[in-house]
């Protein structure tokens, strides 16, 4: 099915399971276990297997419709394409391609400047991205693709990728290597299972299980309970037919439950399309292995538009291997609403989303009983205007709105704006909040820019890219009176070094050589940083040596230095105060296995050491604090699931997952998880009355949306008479939630009930306290739009106001004045001046007393050097 090509899947989330409701489609993916490369130096590589069901035709390996999100490039004449390991996918233009060295391809549906495709020759692609990482895609033989075959950072460091022919024109992974290894290693086998696996790791192997060709069971490493998988088949001629996920179960329990629309209640295509229906998705459960936690998912598509194009008003031939909605120039929406409920059948919520031809979403509106919240993105389009003629920034959001409506109340509402404004790169050039709060940043052009009195400049982009940020300034929002406040207007600079590439004939890259903070309304210096790397060839080649921060003439240097074992890097890292001693010199290191990159030892300035051990899917096994000291206390974790071990400790037909703790004592505890790997219920060995014998001590209880409903601690007493004889003490705060999502009322052990009356539009917070007919006072809290406190009333349980407490704020959102207003007395105001830091640095009271502080010269944080009280009467501080 790959005459089928959008730029709807652009937006997939990388998630395990779920339903990607642009499409309509059912999403798998799987990360496979792969070792950092090159001592941790990268370039970082995540092969991701994932599912698509249009993909379903075909086997390339790894089961029916499963493929490696690794970029490969094909020129097959019916649709070319290039498709990412980012999971983008764009169309080639190959009229006018002519594949001489250094030459371009056009990708048709690409609009940022943000990566070139570089012919090397008639044989190797190069594929360069903003980021400085380069992929070289290699033809394979007789084929008219091109698969990745070595990745570099931008210093130089290379991973390489190995394929084997397998079937009709398609490859498979063979191996991926770095410079010294091998990161992983896939085999296959007679009986239909494959191994993706570590050399000399086997422990840490994910392997596939394949039945009749399609990938039924996923066994990762150390769990023998498979994730498995079951399909429907659908068929679209007597000789083929597609795969459609129905159900799936993880190891821990998680279940998901998939219902499609097919036929008639599918997708349609538009004529010309290779296929005449696409079957979508019409109903998702997903259970973290209880059914009174179910929650369903439904959707329903609104009129015959959808992501492919049927039903434009314009007309359009079909073309093999492009978005073809593309082609359509004139308004094209297309809308889905997801209806959830939970096991009983009450609809918690309906969600309906809108996307416009460029697959970019324009509306998601959700609804829960009253409430409602809008979130509407205008995007960069040029309307009326064909997608050839339309500005690179078009598929960038340049405002979006989010309103808030109470339909309880006359359909009141409010509304925030984000603003946002982009370059040809998709560098973002202008934010400003909902606050009004704006952000301006500038780059350094591609060609580069020479130095400017030790505080900018930058080389030239090796290719040719607007990439690297030369000033970033932050305007506060202006107050009502015109000003910003008092808050400091602060930009930061940034000159950057060029060095040169570990691989010979590789280009130069850049780093952030010295960054200068000012503040803009003063003209005042704030700080500078400046950093050096290591420039020696090796395997620390381009890591940080040493960086200086500089204060009011006072240097604070910090210094790294690496060492490479056959098994860990370690970093040490030196902090020097500016008077160069020892008595201000502090030292700390950690050290990384060079197999996972986790951390595994840590030393901090005092000299405690903690070490640390992992399992073959990260989890911690050891944790050990104070190590080799008469301190010394350490932790071991053993991980059980739907193991002899859970089975037989469970309580009645509770999930079979558990974590089991042992303590330096000695004593034992005991976790357990529901399919989402949530803890439900704690229990801790009473060992020193009842060795071996576990008691609840703690639960929870989740909703079907996740959220924590019930929360029980318990304790056990004891009968003096009879030791063994215990009584369980429960204590239970039970948690209910408003239509908004936030907490509205809780219910402590006591029966007291805490009720908070949360009102996003006119933002205000209302909390009181009861217990049965008795009402305690309240406090009435109001916000800015950033969530900030700007005012809070206290009334008593008349409603009388006893004292409000009101808080004046920056264009920074700072709090610069408090003032306490109880009736019938006069206000008491306490007024605060900040530094461009946050800090006060003086404090008017009430009565006019003034306390004043001063910092550290050589610190930007908050370190108090002196404290001044200025008395009312008095003009010099004591």
């Amino acid at each position: 099915m790959s005459g089928i090509h959008t730029q709807a899947t652009h937006f997939m989330d990388c998630i395990k399971t779920g339903v990607d409701a642009r499409t309509g489609q059912f999403t798998l993916a799987f990360q496979l276990p792969l070792l950092p490369a090159n001592h941790l130096a990268g370039p970082s590589v995540t092969p991701t297997l994932t599912f698509g069901v249009l993909g379903s035709t075909r086997d390339k390996g790894f089961g029916l419709g499963w493929s490696l999100d690794l970029s490969e490039l094909n020129l097959h004449q019916d649709a070319p394409s290039l498709r990412l390991s980012s999971g983008e996918h764009f169309a080639v233009d190959l009229d006018n391609a002519t594949f001489m060295p250094g030459s371009e391809l056009t990708l048709l549906d690409a609009k940022l400047k943000s990566r070139r495709v570089v012919c090397e020759s008639d044989s190797v692609i190069r594929v360069d991205q903003k980021n400085g990482q380069t992929e070289i895609l290699t033809r394979q033989p007789e084929s008219a693709r091109y698969l990745v075959t070595e990745l570099r950072s931008q210093e130089g460091n290379r991973v390489f990728v190995e394929w084997s022919p397998y079937g009709n024109d398609d490859f498979i992974l063979e191996r991926i290597s770095d410079e010294t290894r091998t990161l992983l290693h896939v085999q296959r086998a007679d009986d239909g299972e494959v191994a993706f696996t570590v050399p000399g790791r086997a422990e840490e192997s994910v392997r596939l299980r394949l039945v009749n060709d399609a990938l039924t069971e996923v066994y990762l490493p150390g769990i023998d309970t498979p994730f498995s998988i079951l399909y429907e088949h659908h068929a679209l001629d007597p000789d083929n037919h597609l795969l459609l996920p129905s159900t799936l179960t993880s190891p821990l329990g998680a279940f998901d439950s998939v219902i499609w629309a097919t036929g008639e209640e599918g997708h349609q295509l538009p004529e010309g399309a290779p296929l005449r229906v696409l079957p979508r998705v019409l109903q998702w459960t997903h259970s973290a292995g209880e059914t009174t936690r179910e929650l369903t998912r439904t959707y329903e598509w609104s009129g015959v538009h959808n992501f492919l194009g049927f039903g434009s008003d314009q007309a359009f031939d079909w073309q093999q291997g492009r978005d073809n909605l593309y082609q359509v120039e004139q308004d094209y929406d297309y809308q889905v609403t997801e209806t959830q409920t939970d096991p009983y059948g009450r609809t918690l919520s309906t969600i309906t989303r809108t996307w416009n031809r460029f697959h970019l979403l324009t509306s998601e509106v959700t609804r829960r009983g009253h409430c409602e919240l809008r979130t509407t993105t205008t995007f960069g389009i040029a309307p009326d205007t064909d997608w050839e003629d339309q500005p690179a920034w078009c598929q960038l959001p340049h405002k979006q709105t989010v309103t808030y409506i109470d339909h309880s109340n006359a359909g009141l509402q409010r509304r925030e704006e984000t603003e946002y404004r982009y370059d040809a790169f998709g560098n973002v050039v202008f934010t400003r909040s909902p606050l009004g709060l704006e952000e301006h940043s500038e780059y350094y052009p591609a060609e580069g820019v020479a130095d400017i009195e030790e505080t900018e400049g930058c080389p030239p982009n090796s290719l040719g890219m607007v990439r690297h940020l030369k000033k970033k300034t932050v305007i506060p929002a202006r107050l009502n009176d015109g000003t910003y406040g008092g808050a400091p207007v602060i930009s930061t600079t940034y000159r950057y070094a060029s060095l040169a590439s570990k691989l010979t004939g590789g280009p130069a890259f850049v780093v952030v050589d010295r960054e200068t903070a000012r503040e803009e309304i003063e003209g005042r210096l704030l700080e500078t940083t400046t950093q050096t790397y290591i420039t020696d060839d090796g395997p620390h080649y381009a890591r940080l040596e040493k960086k200086v921060t500089t204060l009011n003439g006072k240097a604070t240097t910090t210094e790294y230095r690496y060492a490479l074992t056959e098994d860990e890097l370690s970093t040490h890292v030196t902090l020097t105060g500016f008077e160069q001693t020892d008595r201000v010199r502090a030292t700390q290191s950690s050290a990384r296995a060079l197999s996972t990159g986790r951390l595994t030892r840590e030393r901090n300035h005092a000299g405690v050491v903690s070490r640390y051990a992992y399992d073959a899917l990260g989890r911690v096994t050891l944790a050990v604090t104070a190590d080799d000291s008469r301190y010394e206390a350490r932790r071991t974790s053993t991980y059980c699931v739907n193991d002899l071990a859970a089975l037989e400790h469970r309580s009645g037909n509770e999930n079979p997952v558990m974590i089991e703790h042992r303590h330096s004592t000695g004593q034992r505890r005991r976790q357990w998880l529901d399919g989402e790997g949530r803890t439900v219920r704690v229990e801790l060995e009473d060992i020193d009355h009842a060795p071996d014998v576990f008691r609840e001590i703690a639960s929870t209880v989740f909703d079907a949306e996740g959220r924590t409903v019930s929360e029980t601690q318990q304790d056990w007493l004891r009968d003096p008479q009879d030791p063994a004889a215990v009584t369980a003490l429960s204590l239970t705060t039970t948690t209910f939630y408003d239509d908004w999502g936030n907490v509205h009322r809780s219910i402590t052990p006591d029966g007291v009930e805490t009720y908070n009356e949360h009102d996003p539009i006119i933002l205000t917070v209302k909390r009181w306290q009861q217990n049965g007919t008795l009402k305690g006072p309240h406090t009435l809290t109001r916000h800015n739009a950033a969530g900030s406190p700007v005012s809070e009333h206290l009334y008593d349980t008349d409603g009388l106001l006893i004292r409000a407490r009101e808080w004046q704020r920056d264009g920074l959102d700072r709090v610069t004045a408090t003032t306490i207003k109880v009736p019938g007395q006069a206000d008491r105001v306490t007024a605060v001046q900040l530094d461009a830091y946050g800090r006060t640095v003086e404090q008017r009271l009430a009565d006019n007393t003034v306390v004043s502080w001063t910092y550290a010269l050589h610190s930007d944080d908050n370190h108090p050097d002196t404290v001044a009280v200025t008395p009312p009467t008095v003009t010099e501080p004591s």
